[in-house]
């Protein structure tokens, strides 16, 4: 019997209330913007609270703790935000076209995936109205920006992160905004990294990967498991390659640098930066592609995001195509994925969810639902 995952009022309440905590302190600045939606999705929708800003308390319990309501004294229009879909505050300094391409000063909500996994999507940022003075960095309201990400980020590092996106760091305004790092860290010659980290613990780099990723005789195993696909999803396009098909893993060396290549040269392969692969989850999910069934997929998770609207570590997957004949489990295809897990498992990268576990002690389920030969 396969249980669902218990849903966890407590966690959900506690960052509920810290969530709520954060966007008061922005609401108390009074002069900030609050964003609702992306440009990539076509609109945004902008309130100017201008000090005017406030929260009404949660009313509802269970999944709904973290419903709030955004009013604005004197004016009808407010917002509803659910807090117990937001993951993490993400705060950035970005280029902007509402400012002529100069670098934002955002703290962006960043919102659950399907699934329930964390992504880099956002629905409401909050940002500083006018970061700039006659077309120069104001570093007066700057320097509350980072007030606040290191404030919040104190309170909860877990939870919070921060970032200057590269194209914004060797510009006038990022060459500014990194003295005004340096002087507050006590760092004359602090760089990025270390700046980054010293305001914002939980934003920190992972550390140079060594030469060797860890995750290569897993992954050169997992390339040989039958009826699989490797797939690496991103925004809007998703690459599947039949592993039957690939050639295996192979190393490159060229001055230097080394690069790893799934696939033959002179047929279709992909190049990925498996340094970058920090964790290895083992995963069974139900989901309506298998009919009812479990997706059986070894996850190749990265240490940040990659672009991956599903989970925004996911950097790419191995899953089974074909686990099920009619209802029934093939247990020849499956059986693999679960030697796999047990070969690997004592590694501190190595991880499996709580379903995945369940099925290598009792075995794989039938699938739930009848099913046509098209689900097979």
């Amino acid at each position: 019997m396969i249980r669902e995952p218990a849903f966890d009022a407590d966690s959900l309440s506690e960052q509920s209330r810290f969530f709520h905590g954060a966007l008061e302190d922005w609401l108390r600045e009074p002069d900030i913007t609050v964003a609702c939606g992306r440009w990539a999705d076509g609109a945004i929708g902008e309130l100017i609270p201008q000090g005017r800003g406030y929260l009404l308390p949660g009313i509802y319990e269970g999944c709904f703790a973290g419903v709030r309501e955004l009013r604005l004294e004197d004016s009808p229009h407010h917002l509803h935000i659910d807090f117990g879909r937001v993951h993490r505050i993400h705060y950035v300094v970005a280029p902007s076209v509402c400012l002529d391409f100069k670098p934002s000063f955002e703290a962006r909500l960043l919102v659950l995936g399907p699934g329930g996994a964390p992504s880099d999507h956002w629905v409401v940022s909050l940002m500083l109205s006018c970061p700039y003075d006659r077309g120069v960095l104001d570093s007066a309201r700057v320097q509350r920006f980072l007030d606040l990400a290191s404030e919040q980020a104190a309170r909860r590092p877990d939870l919070v992160e921060f970032e200057v996106e590269p194209s914004v760091r060797d510009t006038s305004e990022g060459l500014q905004l990194l003295q005004l790092l340096r002087a507050r860290s006590a760092m004359p010659a602090g760089q990025w990294p270390e700046l980054v980290a010293a305001l914002c613990p939980g934003a920190t780099s992972p550390s140079v990967p060594p030469l060797e990723p860890p995750c290569i005789a897993l992954l050169e195993q997992a390339l040989r498991m039958r009826d699989a696909s490797l797939v690496l999803y991103r925004d809007r396009t998703l690459i599947e390659f039949k592993t039957e098909k690939l050639d295996g893993l192979h190393r490159y060396v060229e001055h230097g640098h080394v690069s790893w290549q799934i696939g033959a040269f002179d047929d279709h392969h992909c190049h990925l930066a498996l340094g970058a692969v920090a964790r290895v989850l083992f995963s069974a999910e139900p989901v309506s592609c298998q009919g009812g069934g479990i997706n059986y997929t070894v996850w190749f998770l990265s240490a940040g995001p990659c672009g991956n609207p599903y989970r925004r570590d996911g950097y790419f997957s191995i899953v089974l195509n074909r686990p099920y004949s009619g209802n029934e489990p093939r247990l020849e295809v499956i059986e693999p994925m679960l030697a796999l897990y047990r070969e690997f498992k004592d590694m501190a990268w190595v991880e499996a969810d709580p379903t995945f576990l369940e099925i290598l002690a009792g075995g794989p389920p039938r699938r739930r639902t009848a099913s046509a030969d098209s689900l097979q």
